[in-house]
């Protein structure tokens, strides 16, 4: 926590030359706390530029925390009776509408703990993990489990997975977003729904409010560069709007996992496997096989297939009559060279127009012989 960034490097999008957009000098060093009499004579204030990216328009300033700026971290907001409306409130919609009662529930940043426990009374069952060492004392309760520390490194909590999540006044404080919310998604199951509140940038900007911008604030979000740092971490945004008399902006976002790529591959092997094999049994049988589709997606099946044992390729194109494919290097001939050739069986690999030429084959060209499919599972045509 206690590295600085690169002020010319936006924090977001990387934009290289980020702008300095306010300067206030000898501002808090800690905004969290007051001080102790011995520590008046060390006491010195710290020098804030506030930076905007020209690019992206995510507006920062640079890390400048130490590494014991959590040791005796308080923040309990909820001392507040408005605060305690608030939160309360909150946190049944939450559970309310997603469903969460009997669910597992993680609190990132949990502080004092009433939100958590708020959840808990609605009917979730709840985590917290929390940075600052003092500040578990005053969360634990019967039915919650906190412990302290951070959640970073793509670290993976024992109770995990999880099937919501909430960071609430967190990420403004986060050096590495990117890490810090690829860390959460990876404590969450799959249709994992989340919670994230911010300070409200618009609110801070409308209202010339400079002195919201305090040292352990490192990122200001907007409605825009909030969505943008969640879809950036492969959550799907589902609402964002501002809370608290527009103090805050919360989103709820759902994380779904990527689609499984490993099933790309194995299309690879099948798609080849499949097509040697109808070759193979159709010469087995003494019929003659031809390709139908010379289109991009044909290209590239012929191409993985490597079949050197098919007689024809056809197309109903009449301007790709007489070219040649790359890498497999077949001549393309127009569909009437079918009966000309004694072709047998046909296998379409254009899969967007399967029925279309499935019908000219049968009526058309009334061809009788075998017809498959390969631009999906390879079948054949009944």
């Amino acid at each position: 926590m206690s590295a600085r960034i690169d002020t010319r490097e936006c924090r977001l999008c990387a934009h290289a030359g980020v702008e300095a957009v306010l300067e206030l000098p000898g501002m808090p060093r800690w905004n969290h706390r007051l001080l102790q009499p011995d520590e008046l004579s060390t006491d010195s204030g710290v020098d804030l530029t506030v930076y905007r990216c020209p690019s992206c328009m995510f507006v920062s300033v640079p890390m400048n925390l130490s590494g014991d700026y959590y040791d005796d971290y308080v923040n309990a907001p909820s001392l507040s009776l408005q605060a305690q409306q608030f939160q309360t409130g909150q946190a049944r919609e939450f559970v309310n509408r997603f469903g969460l009662s009997g669910r597992r529930v993680l609190e990132i940043g949990c502080g004092d703990g009433y939100f958590l426990r708020a959840m808990h009374e609605a009917g979730a069952h709840c985590f917290g993990i929390e940075p600052s060492s003092a500040q578990p004392q005053y969360a634990s309760q019967p039915g919650i489990q906190i412990e302290f520390g951070f959640l970073s490194g793509r670290r993976i909590l024992p109770e995990a997975p999880f099937d919501a999540f909430v960071a609430r006044q967190v990420l403004e404080h986060v050096d590495d977003m990117s890490d810090f919310l690829l860390t959460i998604r990876g404590n969450l199951r799959a249709g994992a729904v989340g919670l994230v509140e911010v300070p409200n940038l618009d609110k801070l900007i409308g209202e010339a409010r400079f002195f919201d911008f305090i040292p352990e604030h490192v990122n200001y979000f907007t409605p825009r560069s909030l969505s943008l740092v969640l879809q950036l971490a492969g959550f799907e945004v589902l609402e964002i709007c501002p809370v608290e008399e527009g103090e805050s902006l919360r989103a709820l976002v759902q994380w779904q996992p990527t689609p499984d790529y490993e099933l790309l591959m194995s299309r690879v092997e099948s798609l080849r496997f499949d097509i040697a094999a109808f070759v193979t049994d159709c010469h087995s049988q003494g019929k003659k096989v031809a390709f139908w589709g010379a289109g991009g997606k044909g290209l590239s099946m012929m191409a993985i297939a490597n079949v050197q044992d098919v007689q024809l390729l056809v197309d109903s194109d009449p301007r790709k009559v007489g070219l040649y494919t790359p890498v497999s290097h077949r001549r393309v001939s127009s569909p009437e060279t079918l009966a000309l050739q004694g072709i047998d069986a046909v296998i379409v690999v254009a899969p967007a127009y399967e029925n279309e030429i499935v019908t000219k084959l049968r009526t058309e060209l009334a061809f009788s012989g075998l017809i498959a499919l390969a631009g999906r599972d390879f079948q054949l045509v009944t």
